[in-house]
């Protein structure tokens, strides 16, 4: 079913990234994921055809879904479906046409990669895009997060630029001191609000760290985080908002309505 569903954006030409949870899994950061997210090109042309694709797979409404019109890809809102043919095989589908924290599509579409799966090639936001998008509300991403980032600066010789930002999305311990273990140069060019503790010991494992220094990491990955829950749950708060309004207009597609 999810290979044709892809086969079926691709026969459409729908413009599209894969983000999220099955992203993730591609880059290697997490190793499972059930839902499919995708970021759909937000212009009513590529909307329509997206539309076609998903009625020549049956795909059905899920619920809290407006109209697939472009002005509600532009202000930020979530469409739902279920793909499959029966409840034991329903696999969800989310979408996006404005994620958060988000650059343009063109710019994210410049930056994307091209993985090989056993569902075809697939478009795959660029990983500091990625990163970006699962700064959210939900405490479980934030390791996924600093998986990513050392994914990317394993990738090549990462610039003191890089470190910088690196030092800024990495949440867990172990990963903050790897990071610190193999990259010392970053002190060089510290955040902001680093502790001063922390880069005294640059160069240093978790092992030979003091318990100060693991308590100051790990009261400044709590702020870094915190504010990055804040931010992301004003941004729905809006969108949210809408949708109530839009259901008690009864603008809101019918759950289980074919698209």
């Amino acid at each position: 079913m999810i290979a044709s569903f892809f086969q079926s954006l691709e026969t459409h030409r729908v413009a599209y990234l894969l983000i999220s949870g099955q992203a993730t899994v591609l880059y290697g950061a997490a190793t499972f994921s059930e839902d499919i997210d995708l970021w759909v090109e937000p212009s009513s042309g590529n909307i329509e055809r997206f539309q076609a694709a998903l009625s020549a797979v049956r795909a059905r409404y899920y619920k809290l879904t407006p109209p697939l019109e472009a002005p509600y890809f532009e202000a930020g809102h979530g469409f739902h479906f279920f793909l499959g043919p029966g409840e034991s095989e329903t696999i969800f589908l989310d979408v996006l046409g404005r994620p958060p924290r988000a650059p343009s599509f063109a710019a994210a579409l410049r930056e994307r990669r091209e993985f090989a799966t056993d569902w075809g090639v697939l478009p795959t936001v660029g990983i500091r895009d990625l990163i970006e998008l699962k700064k959210t509300q939900r405490l479980s991403d934030y390791p996924i997060v600093s998986a990513l980032t050392l994914r990317l600066l394993e990738e090549s010789a990462p610039s003191l630029e890089t470190l910088a930002w690196a030092a800024e999305n990495l949440f867990t311990v172990e990963t903050f001191f790897s990071f610190n273990e193999k990259y010392p140069a970053w002190i060089k060019s510290p955040p902001p609000d680093a502790p001063p503790f922390l880069t005294q010991i640059a160069g240093r494992g978790i092992e030979h760290v003091p318990d100060e220094a693991i308590a100051d990491a790990t009261r400044w990955m709590a702020g870094t985080m915190a504010r990055h829950q804040v931010a992301d749950r004003r941004h729905w708060r809006g969108i949210i908002a809408d949708l109530r309004q839009l259901r008690s207009n009864q603008i809101l597609m019918t759950e289980g309505a074919p698209v």
